[in-house]
This record gives C-alpha cells, structure tokens and sequence, in this order.
C-alpha cells in the first residue's frame, strides 16, 4: 500500500483518479482486492491537497457502482443458460423460484446495505442478478449505497490527514466484524431451522399416534 500511495502521490491527477476508479471496479469483482484501502490513501492525498475531494468521491464511487453493476448484468444474463444446461438434480425450479420470491419482497433492503457489508457485495450483486430484480432500483440502491459508503471513507480520512494508517486498521477490524456478524447469523438461522423441522417431525409424530 505505502507503494500505492508514493505512485498516487507522484501520478498526473488523470492517471490517480483513474487508478481509484480501477481498483474501486476491480475491488467488486474480486473482492480481495483492498478497493476501500485505496480509496482511503485517496481520501489522504485529499487531505494533502494534492486531490480533489469531488474527484475522488466521484470517481470511486462510479467504480464501485460499475463493479457492482457487472456482477449482476452477467448473473441476469448467464444465469438460465447454464442451469437449463447442467441441470443438478438438487436444483429445482422449485427451489429457484422459492429464493428469487424471497429475494425480490426482501432483497432491495440488501442491495441498499451491500456497501456496509464487507465481503458479500459480490455475492449481493450476483443474487441480485440471479433473481431477475429490476434493473432501475438496483441501480438506484447500488448508486445510494456506494455513494453515502465511499463519502464518509473519503472524508473520515481527509481529516485524519497523515494518521490515515488508523481508519485502515479500523476498517479491517470493521470487516472481522460484519464477517462474525454474517457467519453468526447464519449459524443462528440454522440452528432455527433444525429446531423447528424437529419439533414439526415430533408434532406429527404425536398426532400419528393419536390417531
């Protein structure tokens, strides 16, 4: 990171703005890819004033929204194709049917956290696809998403100035949490399911012997 920052620091501001936008995009397609660290040595060279604060909120924020936006355009358009193709026995249309139902009545509160969930933005973006949402308010939550996400990281370190490396460490630890929140949470829903199908298969278990 210390060599992205000298790079930026050194880089013509077309050249600097255009790796933000890069590594905003790329950071949604493959998410190892630090995208919010750069986007914060961003927000430090804003601070420097050697960047534009609208320049680097706009052009990150049009980077993750692009991510975001391919993801899903690629899960809308391949997603039956393949499935009519290699149809696994496990995969119903039933079942398909069932998750998309859930996705569209629940799914467009997702797409409007996916920026705060560090780690299933590209899982959100691809289900978002697969479920056939409307193209219109996933832009539109995406867009609002990205931008209030990318806005605070830029001017939280902006004004940290040279103490940047600090909302780096603290971003870090933010992801270690939504990712324990997440597995926590699903863990959860789980073990409710198991608990209810048991206590289903005993309730008709009961009125069997009842009868």
């Amino acid at each position: 990171m210390q060599e992205v920052l000298l790079s930026l620091q050194h880089a013509e501001p077309f050249w600097a703005y255009l790796i933000l936008f890069i590594s905003a995009f790329v950071e949604n397609i493959f998410p190892p890819i630090p995208g919010d660290t750069v986007t914060i040595i961003g927000a430090y060279l804003v601070g420097r004033g050697i960047l534009n604060f609208w320049g680097v909120y706009m052009v990150t924020t049009a980077g993750s929204l692009s991510g975001f936006m391919t993801l899903y355009g690629l899960a809308f358009w391949i997603e039956w194709k393949i499935i009519e193709k290699y149809q696994p026995g496990w995969l119903s249309r039933s079942r398909i049917d069932k998750v998309e139902n859930w996705f569209r009545d629940h799914g467009f509160w997702i797409i409007l956290f996916n920026r705060f969930l560090s780690g299933a933005r590209s899982v959100i973006s691809v289900v978002a696809g697969l479920s056939k949402m409307r193209f219109l308010p996933v832009f539109l939550l995406a867009l609002i998403s990205c931008a209030i996400w990318n806005g605070g990281l830029i001017y939280l370190g902006a004004i940290l100035g040279k103490n940047w490396e600090e909302i780096v460490t603290f971003l870090k630890l933010y992801n270690q949490i939504v990712i324990f929140a997440i597995v926590l949470l699903i863990i959860i829903l789980i073990l409710r399911k198991i608990i209810l199908t048991r206590k289903h298969r005993a309730e008709t278990g009961s009125s069997s012997s009842a009868d």
